[in-house]
């Protein structure tokens, strides 16, 4: 298909979705080849595609601001739990062919098979009794069809809250983070009313494969390292090169949830210390990019990051040595309190959140430390927190430059970059089989 023809196609098909949209009705499309019913599929699919990634950035940004827990998921609890090959034959085949015939296969009367066995019911009683039922229904089935055709698509999205783990935050937000599905099933419910039962289980299991399929597909690169459980913890190391997510890191009193961290970053916040002072006999290893879920189930807290540090040392096979060497620093220092104190988080009962990506660092619910942890391999600086706050924050900062990095930090939240040159401990991290 040419780019001016395959570019009519999708004008012509998105002008006739709207159309259909504005006043459904219980009719079939005109007669249709298979490759063009195939073509008007693929046009729908590129049609919703911004559509969805729309509101999935909208949803990203209630994740950001705590709104909406992300590891509470139920695909991500599948993902967890199935095999990858499993998934998405759930997700793309088994998946949307039950909610297809339990959402749309409806949709058509002539497939209405609840109502066709009402009559069947009443025909007993007669076949005058059987034509009036037929007669009542079918009236009402066209004067109601605009209601029963977006009910479909609302209910198809609002089952889909029960991905979420309930409270009264994710019911006030339900009409957006079922926003996509009900989208969705708008879509494919003209696909089906249109162009029959099986161009809208198409549509259904070509979307699952892109927005689930894709990502999964970068998740075979994981590769699981360790997965243990004790009496005292339970630990999960994945090595993985999925680029399509940030780095994020939440650290909480009995364990650790790091996604998309690079050993070096990891061994940075379980040493309490920071990129610049990590040095090792293996920069490849340390370049690692890891997934790791650690729970302390001991009652001392105090233990967590001990108890991680110790098992990533086991899995790779490494050692750690210390020295005191003068260092050139940059103090993080207190210029303006009642600036910082505007950004003080009120909200601290669920742990903090680092999430570091190309363009700026998100900093939520997390001490000043924190901060400083994050800005170090941007910056290429050594960084120390000399504010003395035990205070947590909600900051975000760009990072385009060090100066720029000073200057926003100092104007927007009161703090100053001070260059000094001290004595500071080192840490090398020596692998025993280096690569």
């Amino acid at each position: 298909m040419s780019n001016n023809t395959m570019l009519d196609n999708l004008k012509q098909t998105f002008t006739n979705l709207i159309s259909f949209l504005k006043n459904p009705r219980d009719e079939a499309g005109p007669e249709l080849s298979v490759a063009q019913k195939f073509n008007t599929v693929i046009s729908l699919l590129i049609i919703e595609i911004p559509l969805m990634a729309v509101l999935i950035l909208l949803i990203s940004g209630l994740e950001t601001l705590g709104l909406v827990d992300p590891d509470n998921h139920k695909i991500l609890d599948m993902i967890k739990s199935y095999p990858v090959v499993l998934l998405l034959v759930l997700t793309v085949v088994i998946g949307p062919l039950i909610e297809e015939f339990i959402f749309r296969l409806y949709l058509r009367y002539k497939n209405n098979y609840a109502l066709h066995f009402l009559i069947s019911i009443v025909s007993l009683t007669g076949v005058r009794n059987e034509q009036k039922a037929e007669t009542f229904f079918i009236s009402l089935w066209k004067k109601r069809y605009k209601f029963i055709f977006y009910f479909s698509a609302i209910i198809f999205g609002l089952i889909h809250i029960s991905n979420f783990e309930f409270s009264y935050t994710i019911l006030l937000l339900s009409p957006i983070l079922v926003a996509p599905q009900i989208i969705l099933g708008l879509i494919i419910g003209y696909s089906r009313v249109r162009m029959g039962f099986i161009s809208g289980l198409l549509l259904h299991s070509l979307h699952n494969a892109f927005f689930i399929g894709i990502p999964l597909f970068f998740m075979l690169n994981d590769t699981e390292k360790l997965n243990a459980e004790t009496s005292s913890f339970a630990i999960k190391i994945e090595e993985t090169n999925d680029i399509s997510i940030p780095s994020t890191l939440k650290n909480y009193p009995d364990s650790l949830v790091y996604k998309n961290v690079s050993m070096k970053t990891t061994l940075t916040y379980l040493l309490n210390t920071n990129e610049i002072l990590l040095n090792t006999n293996d920069t490849v290893m340390l370049d690692k990019t890891l997934h790791l879920n650690f729970k302390n189930k001991s009652k001392d807290s105090s233990q967590t990051k001990s108890i991680a540090l110790n098992q990533l040392a086991k899995s790779y096979d490494f050692k750690i040595k210390k020295s005191t060497i003068p260092t050139e620093v940059w103090n993080l220092e207190v210029v303006n309190p009642a600036l910082l104190s505007k950004y003080k988080s009120n909200n601290n009962a669920f742990g903090n959140m680092i999430t570091i990506n190309s363009e700026e660092i998100i900093i939520e619910k997390a001490k000043i430390s924190a901060l400083v942890n994050a800005l170090i391999p941007k910056s290429n600086k050594m960084i120390l927190d000399k504010t003395g706050s035990d205070d947590n924050y909600n900051l975000t900062l760009k990072t385009k430059d060090f100066e720029s990095i000073k200057k926003e930090l100092k104007e927007k939240y009161g703090l100053s970059l001070v260059k000094q040159k001290i004595n500071l401990e080192h840490f090398t991290v020596e692998f025993q089989k280096p690569e």
